[in-house]
């Protein structure tokens, strides 16, 4: 953390230099969740995120009314059920109907919930066999991955089980696996963790046949330690006489010279040497930059794996878009970890995890700038920031599969008392379907800008940053002075995540107090945030405006220019810009 402070800022920005043991591998596991588990409750942590993370986090329902799925582990009550009626199957066969002596562990845990209602029902689950693909990845990752790259199987160790491995490699997304079923083993449980309520008279009964057991249990390990540890031999002295396995693919892991090499491509490399990146632009996945790096032998780069980010259109985008918009503020339990901050991608990777879903492992989330911008407009020149919307009266396509987010109808406007357009109401409309679009909340800023407007992306990046993380909106016009200059015009508005949370719990208040119907919307934004106790800061070269002081598209400092309506005079005004 001190010496990349970076590669933690975005995901655990609470740590510190004295955070605990604790509180960093919990950082570990929101980063890459193979290669940590989550640690005990953080000792003396004030830290909510950190406290909330290490506690269970169970599985919501994938359709209302039914109950989510989740397969009881070591420590849960229905845990303990399981195997004591796995037990008793054992000593009483036939005694219980439906369940054998060869039950899985989800199978009894399926009955105990039809039955009697005490165990969740279990999510589906399958262990690989011999002649499959996922087979073959977990064997070459148990036999010669683990010690090629130990770093990707973090957690594991060459004696881990089959299952475990393969439960790695499922949450990687690597090799076509399945979520593994429970490969539990009743003669190496301890049988205190398998009682429930025992009085003190009862544990002391029982001390004296834990003790043989835990003999008997420690002589087992110990002989099959023994097998392992020849077997391990005789697979290492047989290496090169296997068949080639397939190699399981890897997406770099962040702080991986494989994950730097990325970042330089997508970055830096694609815009000076582009022939190294054939086919690709800044705006291609990280796992499209991997695959051309892992083609070359001299990097350290893996193939990969596959991955899809659901689209509009999709199930599973809708059920992510279900999820960040009523699921995260509904059932906060189900969704430990995630925040309306959260990546589209983190939040689909989430969903991934329920039963019968539709969602594929996402790929990894673009790179975004610092300050991040949000930037939408109805109708406009905003494509460079990091997320972009428009909005119009209809859907409507606007370039390589992207549409528009629909606005009811806009009526014919009024004349504001400054001249302008009187359009709050419509702005009202559209600051709603923001907010129900949720991706402002991912980042630093939301921008609105006029269709007309040019925007310089990278100016306006170094004229906000100052101000970011302030409960503030941005005012840039001082074309008088005196009582309400300056104020905030609105070819370009600019506004903190926090503002607009700041307007979206108090919009109501404004509506219902503010005699905003002969106002423009900019007018109506700065009164309303001033009223609901959100800041404002001045910036008088965010725009050069001509109903403000004026539009020198080649001044060479201006963050955007206003107005060019056709398209011909924006293009000019933009070549001007950037030159």
């Amino acid at each position: 953390i001190t010496g990349h402070p970076e590669w933690y800022a975005e995901p655990c920005p609470q740590l510190r230099v004295g955070s605990t043991f604790e509180e960093f591998q919990t950082c570990v596991v929101k980063i890459n969740q193979t290669s940590c588990v989550l640690p005990c409750n953080p000792a003396g942590s004030d830290v909510e995120m950190e406290i909330e993370q290490t506690k269970p986090k169970p599985k919501p329902a994938p359709q209302p009314g039914v109950d989510p799925c989740h397969i009881a582990s070591q420590g849960e009550d229905c845990f303990a059920k399981v195997v004591q009626t796995m037990l008793s199957v054992r000593e009483h066969p036939g005694k219980f109907t439906g369940l054998t002596v060869n039950s899985t562990f989800e199978e009894v845990q399926a009955s105990l919930h039809k039955t009697v209602g005490s165990c969740p029902p279990p999510c589906s689950c399958r262990t690989s066999v011999e002649g499959e693909r996922c087979h073959r990845h977990v064997k070459r990752a148990k036999e010669d991955g683990i010690k090629k790259h130990p770093d990707d199987y973090f957690g594991l160790t060459s004696k881990s089980s089959f299952e475990d491995f393969q439960a790695h490699l499922h949450k990687d997304g690597a090799g076509d696996c399945t979520s593994p079923c429970n490969a539990i083993d009743l003669d190496k449980l301890v049988p205190a963790d398998l009682k429930e309520g025992e009085t003190e008279e009862e544990k002391e009964k029982e001390a004296g046949k834990e003790e043989v057991q835990t003999n008997k249990t420690r002589e087992k390990v110990e002989k099959q330690m023994e097998k392992d540890e020849e077997k391990e031999d005789d697979n290492i002295a047989q290496t090169s006489l296997a068949p080639p396995v397939e190699e399981a693919c890897q997406t770099a892991a962040k702080g991986s010279k494989c994950y730097q090499d990325v970042l330089y491509g997508m970055q830096t490399g694609v815009h000076v040497h582009p022939e190294w990146y054939p086919g690709l632009t800044d705006k291609s996945s990280f796992e499209d930059f991997q695959a051309i790096l892992a083609k070359n032998p001299e990097l350290d780069c893996r193939e990969p794996c596959a991955c899809h980010t659901a689209v509009q259109g999709e199930v599973c985008y809708d059920h992510v878009a279900w999820v960040m918009g009523t699921g995260l503020a509904t059932h906060p339990t189900w969704y430990l970890g995630l925040s309306s901050r959260s990546r589209f991608e983190d939040v689909q990777a989430r969903v991934l995890e329920d039963e019968n879903t539709t969602c594929q492992k996402p790929c990894t989330p673009p790179l975004w700038a610092s300050p991040s911008l949000c930037c939408f407009s109805i109708f406009s020149g905003i494509f460079s920031c990091d997320e972009f919307a428009t909005l119009s009266d209809a859907v409507l396509p606007v370039s390589g599969g992207v549409t528009t987010l629909q606005i009811p109808p806009c009526e014919t406007v009024g004349v504001s008392k400054d001249g302008t357009a009187a359009n709050t109401l419509i702005f009202m409309q559209a600051w709603n379907v923001i907010k129900n679009d949720g991706r402002y909340a991912k980042h630093d800023w939301t921008i609105k800008a006029d269709p007309d407007a040019v925007l310089i992306v990278p100016r306006l990046r170094q004229k906000l940053l100052p101000h970011t993380g302030k409960n503030v909106f941005m005012k840039n016009c001082m074309k008088w002075t005196g009582i309400g200059w300056p104020m905030m015009f609105g070819s370009l508005e600019a506004y903190t995540t926090q503002a607009m949370e700041t307007y979206y719990a108090g919009a109501d208040k404004c509506k219902t107090n503010l005699q905003w119907q002969a106002w423009g919307e900019d007018l109506y934004m700065g009164i309303c945030l001033n009223m609901l106790g959100a800041g404002s800061e001045f910036d008088g070269n965010i725009i050069g405006d001509n109903v403000c002081k004026g539009a020198n598209c080649a001044d060479g400092v201006t963050a955007s220019y206003h107005p060019f309506k056709s398209a011909e005079s924006w293009f000019q005004c933009h070549d001007q810009a950037v030159r």
